[in-house]
C-alpha cells in the first residue's frame, strides 16, 4: 500500500538534502506512532527531529519565522506555564510528573514550527502520515477480525480491543483515522499524483469502516458531519448537485450497514439519553458490551457529574487555578465533599480540556491555550484559504470538549505535532 499510494513521482521530486531528511524523519514519526510493543519509539522520533530542526535552518531563520508565528510562540509559552505552575504547587512531585507529560507542547511548536514546509514537502508529508495510518488501520481490522474469529468474540472488534494491538485509546486512533480521510480527500482536491486513485476507495471504506468500530463518538460525529457538511457546499456553493445528492445518500447507507453489521457501537450513543445520576451510586460502569440500563455510570452522566464537581473548583480559582500538581488533588475532595465515591476510586479526570486547563492554570492559562492552539491558527487558516488545516483545528477543538488530551504523553505529541504542522507550511500574510 505504501508503495501504491506514496513517491509515485519519486524521480525529479526536487528535495533537496534537508527536506529529504527531514521528509524521512518524519515518516518515521508517523510509523512510530503506530508500531506493536514499543510505546516510547515515537518519543524517540520527536527528539530526532528536533535535534535535526538546528541544522535544517539558523537560528536567526527561526526567530524571523517565530516572530512571524505568535500562535508557535503563545504554545511555548503555555508549556512555560504549566513549568511554573507545577514548581509553586504543594504536590511538586505530581506537578512535574505533569510537566514531564507535556514537554512535546514546547519540544515539537519549536521543532516544526521554526521551519519553513514548503507545498511540495507539505503534500508528502501528508501523503506520508495518511497513507501510514491506512496501513495502522488495515493491520488492526486484520488483527482483530483474527482474534474475534479465534476467541469467538467480535467484541474484540470494538473500541479499544480494535486499537489494542499498536498500543492506542480508539479515541486517539479514532482521531487520527479521521485525519486520514481528510488528508486523502486534500490530496484528491489538489490532483496529487502521490495518490493511486484506484485504491483510495477501498481505503476510504476501510477507514469509514474502523472508525465506526472505535466507536469513538466524537470522531464518528465530527467524520460525519463534515463529509454532510461538504455534501451541502456542493450542492448550493458549486451547483453540483448530483454530486452532493451522491454523497448525502452514500452517507446515510453507509450508516445503515454499519449499525446493521456493527450494532455494538450504538450502545456509545445510547449512553447519552441516560444523563442523569445520583454522586453517591455506587452502581458499575457500562460499556459498549453490556446491557445498557438507566441505573448505571455510563460515559455521558460520568462526563457531567465530572463537570460539575470540576467548575466548583474552578469557581473558587478562577485567575490562577489550583496548581498543575495540585489539579487532581483537589478536584478529588470535591469529589469526596458530593459523595462521588466512584470519582475518587476511579481517578477520573476532568474529561474536558478546556475546563481541566482553567482548573488548573487559571484564565491565564485558558486564554494562552485557547490563542495559541485554537484562535490564531484558525485565523491564518481561513485568512489564507486553508479549508485542510481548519479541519484539523476543528476536529481537535470539539474532540478537547469530551477528553483531556494534556493528560496523555500520546494526547500531546499529536495536539503539537498537527497545529505546529499548520503554522509550518504559511508564509507571512
Amino acid at each position: 500500500m505504501l508503495k501504491g499510494l506514496l513517491l509515485r513521482d519519486s524521480q525529479g521530486s526536487g528535495f533537496d538534502k534537508k527536506e529529504k531528511t527531514l521528509y524521512f524523519l518524519l515518516l518515521f514519526f508517523f510509523a512510530s506512532l503506530y508500531m506493536p510493543g514499543i510505546t516510547w519509539l515515537y518519543n524517540v522520533a520527536m527528539w530526532l527531529f528536533f535535534v535535526y530542526s538546528f541544522f535544517f535552518n539558523s537560528m536567526l531563520q527561526k526567530w524571523e519565522l517565530l516572530k512571524q508565528r505568535k500562535e508557535i510562540l503563545l504554545m511555548m509559552a503555555f508549556l512555560l506555564l504549566n513549568a511554573i505552575s507545577a514548581l509553586v504547587s504543594y504536590n511538586r512531585h505530581e506537578g512535574l510528573s505533569f510537566l514531564g507529560i507535556r514537554i512535546s507542547l514546547f519540544v515539537i511548536p519549536f521543532a516544526i514550527g521554526s521551519i519553513y514546509v514548503n507545498a511540495q514537502l507539505k503534500e508528502r508529508v501528508v501523503a506520508g502520515f495518511a497513507t501510514v495510518t491506512a496501513c495502522a488501520a488495515v493491520g488492526c481490522l486484520a488483527w482483530g477480525m483474527y482474534r474475534a474469529g479465534a476467541n469467538h468474540d467480535w467484541s474484540l472488534m470494538y473500541n479499544d480491543n480494535l486499537s489494542d494491538i499498536i498500543n492506542f485509546q480508539s479515541i486517539y486512533f479514532a482521531m487520527l483515522v479521521n485525519l486520514a480521510v481528510f488528508s486523502f480527500v486534500y490530496l484528491l482536491s489538489k490532483k496529487s499524483t502521490l495518490v493511486n486513485e484506484n485504491l483510495l476507495v477501498p481505503v476510504l471504506i476501510i477507514l469509514l469502516v474502523v472508525n465506526f468500530l472505535l466507536a469513538s463518538r466524537m470522531a464518528i460525529i465530527i467524520l460525519y458531519s463534515s463529509a454532510f457538511v461538504f455534501a451541502i457546499i456542493q450542492i448550493i456553493r458549486k451547483k453540483k448537485w448530483l454530486e452532493g445528492i451522491t454523497l448525502i445518500m452514500g452517507l446515510l447507507l453507509a450508516g445503515f450497514l454499519l449499525v446493521k453489521f456493527f450494532p455494538k457501537t450504538i450502545n456509545r450513543f445510547k449512553e447519552l439519553s441516560y444523563t442523569k445520576f445520583d454522586y453517591r451510586s455506587e452502581a458499575k460502569e457500562s460499556h459498549f458490551n453490556m446491557v445498557l440500563t438507566p441505573d448505571q455510570w455510563n460515559g455521558a452522566n460520568i462526563r457531567i457529574a465530572v463537570w460539575q464537581c470540576a467548575w466548583t473548583v474552578i469557581k473558587q480559582n478562577p485567575i490562577f487555578g489550583t496548581g498543575l500538581g495540585d489539579k487532581m488533588d483537589v478536584l478529588k475532595q470535591e469529589y469526596a465533599r458530593k459523595g462521588f465515591a466512584f470519582g475518587v476510586q476511579t481517578n477520573r479526570n476532568v474529561h474536558n480540556n478546556y475546563l481541566d486547563v482553567w482548573m488548573s492554570l487559571g484564565l491565564t492559562g485558558l486564554i494562552i491555550f485557547l490563542a495559541g492552539f485554537i484562535i490564531l491558527p484558525a485565523y491564518k487558516c481561513v485568512h489564507t484559504g486553508d479549508w485542510y488545516g481548519l479541519m484539523i483545528l476543528i476536529s481537535f477543538s470539539v474532540s478537547l470538549f469530551a477528553e483531556t488530551y494534556l493528560d496523555r504523553t500520546m494526547g500531546n505529541s499529536l495536539l503539537a505535532f498537527f497545529i505546529a504542522f499548520i503554522s509550518s507550511y504559511k508564509k507571512r500574510p
